[in-house]
């Protein structure tokens, strides 16, 4: 419940903090990455689509997208953003064989480190096997994240600031390691106009996963040709960065 009252009062905000996200560079290594495997993609499930970033530039791009996510007031953004030319659905991503129809689509994607919300190794492996189950065969599945055991920062402090000339906002964050789940404590103070908004405790649960443990459960839900990338891109660094993303795809197998 806070967290629902949290995000009716930030989602508005949302895409505001993300102002310097690539989000075309992410959607040219998809679309570079459907070539690679030789997949003809027009159907996409986007799993956790948020606001619908992603979802806006793949709709532009001619794909046909199907946005998924668990917030009804990201929802509701992300359909006025895309004003008809996507189709949404508010589900949990861990349970998309009850609201989605099996071996539907071409690609299913689940970007922006939104498989990280899969705290425990049970969750994450309902939602790979659900994510499987949507992708036609001979299709791909294709996740990010940069919440990984190595790289999650413990008490790492950060802020992020914007200021579009309307609205000013600052956020807070503190990262903490608890076991298995990394916990990242966000607070927000929020210019707008006559109102001000100040907020505390929006606390994300991550749960922290290693390369080999990701792409075990991948391999377990019956995904093949298993390919892990990079910062968004097709070159292996030897040493990425602290905060860089790692991209995990796969194909389903053909039946």
């Amino acid at each position: 419940m806070q967290e629902q009252v949290l995000y009716r009062q930030l989602a508005g905000y949302y895409d505001k903090f993300y102002w310097g996200k690539d989000y075309a560079r992410e959607i040219d290594f998809l679309v570079k990455a459907f070539s690679l495997y030789g997949v003809k993609v027009h159907d996409i499930l986007e799993v956790a689509c948020g606001t619908g970033n992603h979802t806006k530039i793949l709709a532009s791009r001619g794909f046909k997208v199907t946005g998924v996510d668990i917030n009804d007031d990201m929802l509701r953004i992300a359909r006025k953003k895309l004003g008809g030319r996507a189709n949404f659905i508010r589900g949990d991503m861990r349970e998309l064989e009850d609201f989605v129809p099996a071996n539907a689509y071409d690609a299913v994607i689940c970007l922006f480190s939104s498989i990280s919300y899969n705290a425990t190794t049970s969750d994450l492996e309902k939602t790979i096997r659900a994510m499987y189950g949507c992708t036609r065969p001979g299709g791909l599945v294709v996740f990010d994240t940069h919440f990984t055991r190595r790289a999650f920062m413990d008490g790492y402090r950060g802020e992020d600031i914007f200021d579009d000339g309307k609205v000013m906002g600052a956020r807070l964050s503190i990262s903490k390691r608890r076991g298995n789940l990394g916990e990242i404590s966000f607070s927000y103070l929020i210019f707008d106009s006559h109102k001000t908004i100040l907020l505390r405790n929006d606390v994300h649960r991550l749960g922290l996963f290693n390369r080999g443990g990701l792409q075990r459960e991948m391999r377990r839900a019956g995904l093949e040709r298993l390919k892990v990338f990079d910062d968004w891109a097709f070159e292996t660094k030897a040493l990425p960065g602290q905060f860089s993303d790692i991209i995990f795809v796969g194909r389903k197998l053909l039946q």
